[in-house]
């Protein structure tokens, strides 16, 4: 079992190294035995690995990938993806949210993989021990609970980074590519205006192919995922971070705090203030932030 609580009220900033830049965390979570789930998205990058029981298929893309005891499974930005059971009992899943800042060459590699499930015994092992150090009370307990949170993400960078290409993955799709490529520019550039013209040239297409690529590949327009980001990014910061309203607004590319301020209340329901104060949302919203429209990855 995870100790999600301890663990998600840990600091959400982790630093892994020049090559692998920073996470920002969004949540560490875990299920006994994780039911299915239906079709979804995230604007993040969430990682799974199955714990010491259970198999099933990984649906993503035009695709399903077989899962198994110890196999971890990558759902990227944007990405629709879904989880069945296929055995009982149903699968013990840990899983990860987190977005990448940086631009080193395991987080860029990473960013533009396309790896979809991955064998890798060490990311099993850390998140065993993770879960074992989380429940310690002794002294420099948190500390090795941080290392540990560190090095379970460069595992999953590498893993997801360097695995061979396969026949029973599917073959890059270049419009999803390109889609990919305009999800990430975004997460790395949260922190400051963000323009259709901008994120077009980047991926070298025209403004209104852009807009098509969020529409088939999100479910979204540009502008509606950019402002879902910022708000995913203003949450984790809120609850994770002693930041200033002032200092979060910055970090998530609003000018002033009271743009952010309005804008994060119509988002969550509640001012940012009183997130903070609250812990979230005083009404609870479907898990992950997702957007749940279905588009052609399916």
């Amino acid at each position: 079992m995870l100790p999600v609580q301890r663990l998600n009220a840990l600091s959400a900033s982790l630093d892994l190294g020049e090559s692998g830049g920073h996470a920002q965390v969004l949540n560490w979570n875990y299920a006994s035995h994780l039911p299915d789930n239906l079709p979804h998205r995230h604007t993040f990058f969430e990682i799974c690995t199955i714990g010491t029981y259970g198999e099933g298929e990984f649906f993503v893309e035009k695709g399903s990938h077989p899962i198994r005891r110890g196999d971890t499974f990558f759902a990227r930005p944007g990405v629709i993806h879904q989880i069945v059971n296929t055995a009982a009992p149903h699968m013990e899943l840990f899983w990860v949210s987190f977005s990448l800042e940086g631009s080193g060459d395991l987080a860029r590699a990473f960013a533009k993989s396309d790896v979809l499930v991955a064998q890798d015994e060490r990311i099993g092992a850390i998140w065993t021990g993770l879960a074992t150090a989380a429940t310690s009370t002794t002294a420099g307990s948190s500390e090795v609970v941080r290392s540990l949170s560190c090095a379970l993400l460069q595992a999953i960078l590498g893993a997801g980074s360097d695995l061979p290409a396969s026949a029973t993955l599917p073959s890059p799709d270049f419009h999803a590519h390109q889609a990919r490529l305009a999800v990430r520019f975004v997460h790395d550039n949260l922190a400051r205006p963000l323009s259709l013209n901008e994120i077009a040239a980047h991926v070298h297409v025209s403004s209104r192919q852009l807009t098509r690529l969020f529409a088939q590949f999100t479910g979204t327009s540009p502008a509606a995922y950019i402002e879902r980001a910022r708000m995913d990014r203003a949450e984790a910061l809120l609850l994770k971070s002693s930041l200033s309203l002032k200092a979060i607004a910055h970090e998530v590319g609003y000018a002033d705090a009271a743009h952010f301020s309005r804008v994060f209340s119509k988002r969550s329901g509640n001012p940012p203030g009183d997130f903070r104060r609250r812990g979230g949302p005083i009404v609870e919203r479907p898990s992950g932030s997702n957007i749940q429209r279905l588009g052609d990855l399916v």
